[in-house]
């Protein structure tokens, strides 16, 4: 259920406290940007009030935290509002995800902790894909290891695939059944390279069944691009490779996928 919007009011500050389901808990009050904001704000006022519900006799902020924030360094008594009604937990989470994955881009662990607790609310990859609005593949990337299917973690247990194989198979491979039976043709390819292969094929060719992408990977290569960075960039790839416990290369390459989608190159 989408929350209903009820009315504009100019609500004190001193009466407002961050709703427990705000996905945002990685705001630094250092962060420039929160600065700036602060200014834009001070020059041209607030051009979007922040949305709030009421609960137990308090209003707590839903959206609009860092706004929130800036008008909070700027000293304002009160600030304008839009009184909103949530039907349940979920429902606030789903609401504040919705609106901050379009603006300023939330953190990883933000997105982490949101479908994790979405999932353990609402049961189920699939419902919480429904509620966000994304696909299974995208909560998969936030869940990690938690959004791989029963199966794949036994063959993780048994030693038989990588935890970080079972969940790029996660990720790419939205049916369970065909996950499960692209994780088993994997255990019969020795190769690393070939195993990546596979994985990335089955990804790209839904339509052919687990043999013929086992079949396919066999004979197929990877076309290999040298990259040039700079040590500014090559320091910031191996940070983000760590934090995020994959290898630089597969990283650099997610990178370039994604914006190659994001841009229309890739569909």
């Amino acid at each position: 259920m989408t929350p209903k919007l009820d009315y504009k009011a100019a609500l004190p500050i001193a009466e407002i406290e961050i709703s427990p389901y705000n996905v945002r808990k990685h705001i630094d009050d250092a962060d420039p940007s929160l600065k700036e904001l602060a200014e834009s704000i001070r020059e041209i006022d607030l051009q979007q009030p922040v949305v709030v519900y009421k609960k137990g006799g308090k209003y707590l902020l839903l959206i609009g935290q860092r706004r929130f924030l800036a008008c909070k360094r700027l000293g304002w008594a009160g600030i304008p509002a839009l009184i909103t009604s949530v039907s349940d937990d979920s429902d606030a989470l789903a609401s504040s995800f919705s609106e901050n994955i379009q603006r300023l881009d939330l953190d990883y662990d933000d997105k982490m902790r949101v479908a994790l607790a979405l999932r353990k609310q609402l049961g189920s990859v699939q419902k919480v894909a429904k509620k966000l609005g994304v696909t299974p593949g995208t909560v998969r990337k936030y869940l990690g290891f938690e959004g791989v299917e029963d199966e794949l973690k036994d063959l993780v247990r048994q030693g038989r695939i990588s935890a970080k194989t079972a969940i790029e198979i996660a990720r790419h491979i939205p049916d369970p059944k065909r996950a499960v039976a692209i994780g088993r043709k994997v255990i019969e390819e020795p190769s690393r390279d070939k195993r990546r292969i596979l994985v990335a094929l089955a990804k790209d060719h839904p339509e052919r069944t687990p043999d013929e992408i086992a079949q396919l990977a066999r004979s197929t290569r990877w076309n290999k691009v040298t990259l040039n960075l700079t040590p500014r960039v090559r320091e910031a790839l191996n940070r983000a490779a760590e934090k995020y416990r994959v290898a630089p290369s597969d990283l650099a390459t997610e990178i370039v996928e994604e914006w190659l989608t994001r841009k229309g190159f890739l569909r």
